[in-house]
């Protein structure tokens, strides 16, 4: 899904910018002299140009948390705009050495190549910079990795873009329609080679939903906390570490203190990242002793382990958990695949529920 959301992206983000760029240049030709005193490419390649910034900084926003678009749509404003402004820089660029190389002896197929070149390396530049202002691994080598590996791809995917369109072109006569064609195919190679670029940073997670509400005390909220307890588990929604704290202080004063000394409290849009290898399951029950304990479950309602490199969940009361639409059996298993929705219902009410959604192409932790 990831690849097919960026490429459909590209095409389409492209052939959009191409067709709002005739529509201004209708506009701008006088209808008597339908000459226009500025170069066709300064309006053509800036309206692609931005649309392809825009459409893959959205892919990967929505992409990376494929469950939470409000959250998303709220996120999404500053970057649209520093990346809208990226793709007209880039478009600008690219007309102006479309310019200059027209005026020189080289072929029409190297300035393709460099136009085309410019304007993926700016959608890859404007890619990775957004990842890094938005992600909690900004401040990482990984951040510095991810800038490098989308400029790189960005550049290459103009290339190969070009050289496609010089090979088609020598080929089939496409009638006009060059010009759609052509940024097709550009949008194609970007959303494709910047979806490899962008790949996942985790090989799983469980993030937490609804039920894991927090509860102000102040509004007389004394629900038990989920509390994560293994230490091979580990959150990685936030740009802290979570460490156990000890504040004498309030020592005397806070009857949690010593719940929350006994683990790290779930929270709703935590993520807890999976290990890669796990020597025993990972056990989510009610039970002190539990990897995940949730208070008001069964002691055991289920356990988490790795089969070859598939998360397996295995049921251990009977109608205890749920995945997606289906309530599991006792010992009943369910190999998990990407954004399924796991439910975990109180031991005494089916009507009061934990729920996790599980990732196994984690793109970015972000709450």
């Amino acid at each position: 899904m990831r690849y097919f959301l960026f490429t459909i992206s590209g095409i389409f983000s492209a052939l959009l910018g191409w067709g709002i760029s005739q529509f201004v240049l209708d506009f701008l030709r006088s209808p008597i002299d339908e000459t226009l005193p500025i170069k066709a490419d300064f309006i053509i390649l800036p309206f692609v140009a931005a649309s392809l910034a825009v459409a893959i900084v959205i892919a990967e926003i929505f992409s990376s948390n494929p469950t939470r678009h409000k959250a998303n749509f709220r996120v999404l404003p500053p970057y649209f705009w520093s990346a809208l402004l990226t793709g007209v820089g880039a478009g600008l660029a690219a007309a102006i050495f479309n310019f200059i190389l027209y005026q020189t002896p080289a072929p029409d197929w190297m300035v393709r190549v460099v136009v085309w070149s410019i304007i993926g390396l700016f959608t890859g530049v404007g890619e990775g910079v957004s990842w890094r202002f938005r992600s909690i691994e900004g401040g990482t080598d990984k951040a510095k990795e991810r800038i490098w590996k989308s400029t790189w791809f960005g550049l290459g995917a103009g290339v190969v873009a070009a050289l496609i369109v010089e090979l088609i072109r020598d080929r089939i006569e496409l009638g006009g329609y060059e010009d759609p064609a052509g940024f097709s195919i550009l949008g194609f190679s970007l959303g494709l080679l910047l979806s490899f670029a962008t790949s996942p940073s985790y090989l799983a997670a469980l993030r937490a939903g609804e039920g894991f509400e927090a509860i102000d005390p102040k509004y007389g909220g004394n629900r038990e906390k989920a509390l994560l307890k293994n230490s091979q588990l580990r959150f990685v929604t936030m740009d802290r570490d979570f460490e156990d704290e000890d504040d004498d202080e309030d020592e005397d004063n806070d009857e949690n203190n010593n719940t929350r000394n006994n683990g790290i409290v779930i929270e709703e849009g935590l993520s807890i990242q999976l290990p890669f290898e796990i020597k025993n399951p990972i056990v989510i029950g009610s039970r002190d002793d539990a990897d995940i304990c949730i208070p008001n479950l069964p002691k055991k309602s289920a356990t988490l382990q790795i089969e070859g490199r598939n998360f397996v969940l295995k049921c251990n009361v009977e109608g205890a958990v749920q995945v997606q639409l289906s309530r599991l059996s006792k010992g009943g298993k369910v190999t998990l695949r990407h954004n399924q929705i796991l439910t975990f219902y109180h031991k005494n009410s089916r009507d009061k529920y934990y729920r996790f959604v599980f990732y196994n192409k984690f793109l970015d932790p972000q709450a």
